[in-house]
């Protein structure tokens, strides 16, 4: 079972493996409504790590550059650096239905870990692969963590996954599931074996 920790503007769950969930705007406006809970039950279900912002992005928004130094974002430094983790499934919402995954056009996740997150969310939702502004967005949380080596492989792949207000509102055990799913099977091709 996670250990949860509360930060000021932030709370994290410990747990196993090589994945970590962030859900930056947990708080409203209504765009990212439940992302937190549902970020919180995946992590629970998964055993993963998670952390979870407090704050609203009407009031701060830690998803960018110039707050690259928040508590928040010094607990992903930490979680990385402590954990080992491989791969971080930024979880946000968005007003449109569907599922949007984020790879910076390839710059911050493989193709083989971008085509499993693509084809078990397809299973249950409508998904877009990089849509128009392709999650470029200087300091955000995946083009601020993604690390290749000088060969070009990744050693710390990033995905920001866009739920849309339907899918979280009346979809939300679905969300949960899928996302505890994709944590197993990312986990599992990275090397990560649970313990009984």
């Amino acid at each position: 079972m996670p250990f949860k920790i509360i930060r000021q503007d932030h709370y994290q769950l410990l747990g196993e493996g090589y994945v970590l969930l962030t859900a930056p705007h947990a708080a409203s406006p209504e765009a990212d409504l439940h992302t937190g809970q549902i970020v919180e039950d995946a992590a629970l279900a998964s055993r993963c790590y998670a952390i979870v912002g407090k704050v609203s992005r009407d009031y701060v928004d830690i998803n960018r550059v110039q707050v690259a130094q928040t508590e928040f974002r010094k607990s992903i430094d930490t979680m990385i650096e402590d954990n080992g983790i491989r791969c971080i499934l930024d979880i946000n919402g968005k007003k449109d239905p569907g599922v949007d995954i984020e790879t910076a056009l390839g710059e911050t996740a493989s193709s083989p870990t971008t085509d499993l997150v693509r084809v078990r969310l397809a299973q249950d939702f409508a998904v877009k692969i990089n849509k128009e502004y392709s999650g470029l967005k200087p300091g955000s949380i995946i083009t601020s963590y993604s690390k290749k080596t000088s060969q070009g492989e990744f050693t710390l792949e990033a995905l920001q996954l866009e739920f849309g207000h339907e899918e979280r509102h009346n979809e939300r055990e679905k969300v949960v599931n899928d996302i505890a799913e994709l944590v197993t099977l990312i986990n599992r091709r990275l090397g990560f074996s649970e313990r009984g």
